[in-house]
């Protein structure tokens, strides 16, 4: 079960000898997670955001959310909507450490397809970064501001802030999966990597891997099989949480559910347990102190609702907004 890659990607075919982008982004993913909805209320937990609202000023801060097509900025003020899209084009907006810039992938003017960006906070100075012959998105600039990691289809790159001087970084024969973190020193960054089946052509096998801003030093934290996806490091530097669905968990068809490990690849834990409920693309509170992510009942949901808990997974609240948070400052 490919859910989480499939949900979190545009991937490239060829149709009559040329290629075409197919949309990806919303074919599983799910809306308002009403197991977690029901367990937030019953708790009655003290942050629960009450029906009806967007955000809380509790809450803090503001938090870009990709729905699929459009990129809003949910604030203590309530939803902006930053830059509106069609559908399945995700924009997977990224803010630098002082929040005044965001870059993105949108479609572009030149090269194929989604390219990376940079505007303002405030939605303004667009600028088209990239120009390659293939799709560029997920892009994450490091917490210094000068560098800018992004993803083409299965590939890792690295980049300056200004678009210049872009390289591939990962190793040919893997699949890189979605996500990619930066550490807080900007010294390294977290993404997963897999076996590609000769046979098929699909990945499996994701593990959690490190890799310093150069390529080099590529060591992998996790062993344990299943799928993995969409790995945040957390600000302290201390821990990685990602979306995981065990070897067992999937021949059963079960769902998947937040992990973390040290950084250092010691003390992998379970964060969440919701049968039938997934979970992933988490994004960190500057803090440290919470995070945010995409959660869906598998069976009844079409769309991902955001929610919100404490960095170890509990006091689960709805942050009443669809998508998948992609950036919290």
């Amino acid at each position: 079960m490919r859910r989480t890659i499939i949900s979190a990607l545009r991937a490239t075919t060829t149709v009559g000898g040329a290629l075409v982008g197919v949309a990806l982004a919303l074919t599983s993913p799910a809306l308002a997670s009403p197991a977690l909805a029901a367990q937030a209320g019953a708790a009655g937990f003290p942050d629960a955001v009450q029906a009806g609202s967007t955000w809380t000023a509790r809450t803090g801060g503001r938090m870009l959310v990709d729905n699929g097509a459009d990129m809003d900025q949910l604030s203590a003020g309530g939803k902006q909507t930053l830059l509106a899209g069609e559908a399945y084009e995700r924009k997977y907006g990224s803010y630098s450490k002082d929040g005044a810039k965001i870059v993105y992938s949108d479609q572009g003017t030149k090269g194929f397809g989604a390219q990376i960006w940079s505007m303002d906070s405030s939605g303004r100075n667009r600028r088209q970064l990239t120009s390659l012959d293939t799709e560029a998105f997920g892009p994450e600039l490091s917490p210094n501001g000068k560098k800018i990691a992004f993803q083409t289809q299965g590939a890792i790159w690295v980049m300056n802030a200004d678009g210049t001087g872009s390289r591939k970084l990962s190793t040919d024969g893997y699949y890189y999966g979605t996500g990619i973190s930066w550490a807080p020193d900007s010294a390294k960054f977290v993404v997963t990597r897999g076996q590609i089946d000769e046979r098929s052509g699909e990945p499996y096998q994701l593990e959690i891997v490190t890799m310093n801003a150069d390529g080099s030093g590529e060591t992998a934290l996790t062993k344990s099989g299943g799928d993995k996806n969409s790995p945040a490091w957390s600000p302290d530097g201390s821990t990685i949480v990602f979306s995981y669905t065990t070897t067992k968990a999937q021949q059963q068809g079960d769902t998947y559910d937040l992990w973390t490990i040290k950084s250092n690849g010691n003390g992998l834990k379970q964060l969440t347990h919701t049968k039938n409920v997934s979970e992933q693309d988490t994004v960190w509170a500057p803090t440290g102190a919470a995070i945010a992510y995409a959660s869906w009942a598998e069976q009844t949901e079409t769309s991902p609702r955001v929610m919100k808990a404490k960095a170890d997974g509990t006091s689960v609240t709805s942050l009443d907004a669809t998508g998948y948070p992609t950036a919290w400052s």
